[in-house]
């Protein structure tokens, strides 16, 4: 288990983006250089049926941090087209995530992404994904 202090190495709540983020945070970030860094303290709430951190909490923390800095690319808005999780090891209540993203390719319509989960410096999970531009916001009628 590894514990890290909000404050310690200058973590903080991130601007609510959505809703959902709610439902899985709070998600902090701390700036690193001319990049942001995510992170997320495994509760109680995020546990399985063996009391161990839920792989979906892990796929929904990585979409959630992953689709943030993709739309600060360009400040465009992008959704989620395909993102595959692999497991390496669980995580604990206590535990402290740290998503590290490296942007692979970028083109006018789609962003491709890596991405791994780290628990005190140590891999948990991997992730690569895919996100597309949104050509207009969604919920608003398209006028010809």
């Amino acid at each position: 288990m590894s514990e890290s202090s909000d404050t310690d190495a200058g973590w903080h709540d991130t601007p609510k983006t959505c809703a959902f983020a709610d439902l899985i945070g709070p998600v902090q970030r701390r700036r690193d250089g001319d990049h942001w860094v995510y992170g997320l303290h495994v509760s109680q709430l995020h546990t399985n049926s063996i009391g161990t951190m839920h792989g979906g909490l892990a796929t929904a923390f990585l979409d959630e941090v992953i689709g943030e800095i993709v739309n600060k690319l360009g400040n465009r808005k992008h959704v989620t087209v395909q993102i595959s999780t692999t497991f390496l090891r669980t995580a604990q209540v206590g535990d402290f995530l740290e998503c590290a993203c490296q942007i692979v390719c970028t083109t006018r319509s789609m962003t491709f992404v890596q991405a791994r989960l780290n628990v005190a410096g140590a891999p948990i999970a991997t992730a690569t994904a895919i996100f597309k531009v949104v050509a207009r916001p969604p919920h608003q009628p398209h006028h010809p």
